[in-house]
């Protein structure tokens, strides 16, 4: 078998292009290629010749990896409020025409979020305001886990469509 060094020579340019092209960040790229790496290493015993070749089971981890960075993306810089008014005042200072900016995009996302049915926002409510899992969802709204999940990927899917309307 390959050393790890030899692989990681090998294919950490093909693993950053394919991230780099996902993302379109060169710090996200590099941050997520780190993850890629570092979860490869921890796992190199485990991999198994006899199920694939290592750089199929190595694009699988970069594309969890590059997945979950979008969705962290999406609730950090979509989601996210302030939990005080203290908080928000209190961030940054952004020049008057990022608070403009900012205030627009807020407004969107609220004229965004009005465009959904009651159902939809609840569930959009409950993920990514109060933080609960999919199965606590269920859990609350006597759907099943995987309802909820379909339902809360339309539901963001539609958000993404009216926010680029904006």
């Amino acid at each position: 078998m390959t050393s790890f060094e030899e692989l990681y020579q090998t294919h950490f340019k093909s693993v950053y292009a394919y991230v780099f092209a996902r993302v379109r960040n060169a710090a996200a790229a590099e941050d997520i290629c780190a993850s890629v790496w570092k979860k490869c290493y921890e796992h190199f015993a485990s991999f198994d010749e006899t199920k694939g070749i290592f750089g199929q089971w190595l694009f699988g981890i970069a594309r969890n990896e590059t997945n979950m960075y979008g969705r962290l993306f999406w609730v950090k810089h979509i989601f996210s409020l302030p939990d005080t008014e203290d908080e928000f005042l209190a961030s940054a200072d952004p020049t008057p025409l990022e608070k403009l900016e900012e205030n627009a995009f807020r407004a969107g996302l609220l004229r965004a979020l009005g465009r959904l049915s009651d159902k939809e926002r609840d569930l959009i409510s409950l993920k990514f305001y109060s933080g609960l899992n999919n199965r606590q969802i269920a859990a609350v709204t006597k759907l099943t886990e995987t309802n909820v999940g379909t339902l809360l990927h339309r539901a963001v899917q539609k958000l993404r469509r009216y926010m680029e309307l904006v």
